[in-house]
């Protein structure tokens, strides 16, 4: 069994509370779903997927992203049960090898990786030439985000947690080789809409292709 790192210890000991949240909140869970599948769709064609920190499989289920990576026990029994194959370990040490994969699937799980930078470089690893990267992310700069920001020390589920906004996660993306193309955000309400950029909506996420080598992945736009 691997040592967790804290998020993870967190998410472990409150798997089933945690997996209630999409039953509670279908018509927003429908809505997310919707709005990565469209991100994901075009990486396919390039080869299997990879979700890494795939808690309880609510994702990589219904969008038959084919391998999951959880380092929690209990998360991972969950998407077991909903028929994802699951492999235990932490997004800095992936277990696969070069180039296995035609894109990977960060679905709010980098805000809680300890080392962010080489997640990504393992996440470029074993992606092909061609493939790509879905990040779906909590926006600080949102209402909403700035709420759960400001009090993430007093929630378990979040206290570990380094929400982004759109500039820094871009520069991330391409400080790892990567470059964005396509941003999309959701805005909750009796019926969510999707609409594209990452400013207003809380639930945001974006596409990013890896980045030829030898390119310079900032030169890019992303819009």
């Amino acid at each position: 069994m691997i040592e967790l790192p804290p998020a993870a210890a967190a998410y472990d000991a409150r798997a089933a509370e945690y997996d209630t949240w999409y039953d509670r909140n279908a018509v927003l869970y429908q809505a997310e779903l919707e709005l990565v599948d469209a991100l994901v769709q075009p990486l396919r064609a390039v080869g299997p997927g990879l979700e890494i920190g795939a808690g309880t499989g609510r994702f990589a289920g219904p969008l038959g992203i084919d391998v999951a990576l959880e380092p929690s026990p209990e998360m991972g029994a969950f998407a077991r049960q909903r028929d994802v194959q699951v492999i235990e370990g932490v997004a800095e040490e992936l277990p696969f090898g070069r180039a296995e994969f035609g894109y990977t699937a960060f679905l709010t799980s980098l805000c809680f990786i300890p080392d962010r930078a080489r997640a990504l470089a393992e996440a470029r690893r074993v992606t092909r030439p061609g493939g790509g990267i879905v990040v779906a992310f909590l926006n600080r700069a949102s209402e909403l985000g700035a709420q759960l920001d400001a009090t993430k020390e007093d929630d378990p589920f979040y206290a570990d947690a380094s929400f982004f906004i759109r500039d820094e996660l871009d520069e991330v993306l391409r400080s790892a080789g990567y470059i964005p193309e396509v941003w999309a955000q959701l805005h909750p309400a009796e019926k969510p809409t999707i609409s594209d950029g990452a400013d207003t909506g809380l639930y945001c996420a974006v596409r990013a292709r890896l980045a030829p080598t030898g390119s310079q992945a900032a030169d890019g736009d992303g819009s």
